[in-house]
């Protein structure tokens, strides 16, 4: 996928450094692959799982929120190369909006945009650990991520050390729509709501609302693994997507508190004219 497509047009970035590499804020993801199933879950157990009144998890049916589970394989982007996993509540946005059955989820994929709690993101790679935690506080750690395709399957396995975490499996799907699509990461940073825009440009991509189109197979002693078998009420999805090629942009954070804006000065480096830097 190019890097000087037209998505990209007109969105100025700075340069930084993070965990001591070359980077630009805000990040370019040029070329990707993705897979995302949603899962229905425990409403009362995920309220437990939120900070803060303003955190709100979308109500799919009586008793009943949902879980997704998401796999990026990014081929190309301005900190490298790396996977990562996000497990997400999905949220009720705003918060304070009637929170009927179903209501948030099918508005969200009607609008294409996405609001959803971020509750582990686990990454490959150390930049991208650690320009996510210092600048949004995502959840993240490195682990192993891995992707496989066989036949008409594709999977996502996620190990930390020799623990397996989870493995999501799901159809080589039909991806005949290009659409552009908004997720919108809740976050909790210095005691506060902090928010970030993953801004997407999918080129294919494609959706099943069979259930069972995706699966879950959970480990069975790391902690992340037994969370998830006591939120989740069945490990098949009743939502998922897959993005065969996509390109995106990570804008944010949104919220810019006093000691935030101290700690993004420290990974700020201006370039030699102290201008921004269009890349296009």
């Amino acid at each position: 996928m190019a890097r000087h497509s037209a998505f990209f047009e007109g969105v100025p970035q700075v340069a930084a450094t993070l965990a001591d590499q070359p980077a630009k804020l805000p990040i370019f993801y040029y070329d990707g692959t993705a897979q995302t199933a949603v899962f229905a879950a425990r409403l009362g157990a995920l309220r437990k799982l939120l900070p803060d009144p303003r955190f709100v998890p979308a109500r799919l049916a009586p008793g009943l929120g949902a879980v997704a589970v998401s796999c990026f394989e990014y081929r190309d982007t301005d900190i490298g190369p790396y996977n990562e996993l996000a497990i997400a509540i999905v949220l009720n946005e705003p918060p304070f909006a009637l929170n009927l059955p179903a209501r948030a989820i099918l508005g969200g994929l009607r609008r294409r945009q996405l609001h959803a709690w971020v509750h582990h993101l686990p990454v490959t790679t150390e930049i991208a650990r650690a320009g996510g935690v210092e600048l949004y506080n995502y959840p993240k750690f490195v682990a192993a991520i891995d992707f496989e395709e066989t036949g008409s399957r594709r999977s996502c396995r996620l190990a930390e050390g020799e623990e397996h975490i989870l493995t999501l499996a799901g159809g080589l799907i039909e991806t005949p729509r290009a659409e552009q699509v908004q997720l919108f990461s809740h976050l909790w940073m210095d005691r506060q709501p902090q928010e970030s825009e993953f801004k997407i440009n999918a080129l294919a991509s494609g959706r099943s609302l069979r259930l069972g189109a995706g699966r879950l197979e959970l480990g069975t002693r790391h902690p992340i693994a037994r969370e998830l078998a006591g939120l989740l009420v069945s490990q098949r999805s009743i939502s998922y997507d897959l993005m065969a090629r996509f390109e995106g942009i990570l804008y944010g954070p949104e919220h810019l508190t006093l000691p935030l804006i101290q700690r993004a000065q420290q990974h700020h480096e201006l370039t030699a004219t102290d201008e921004p830097t269009a890349v296009g």
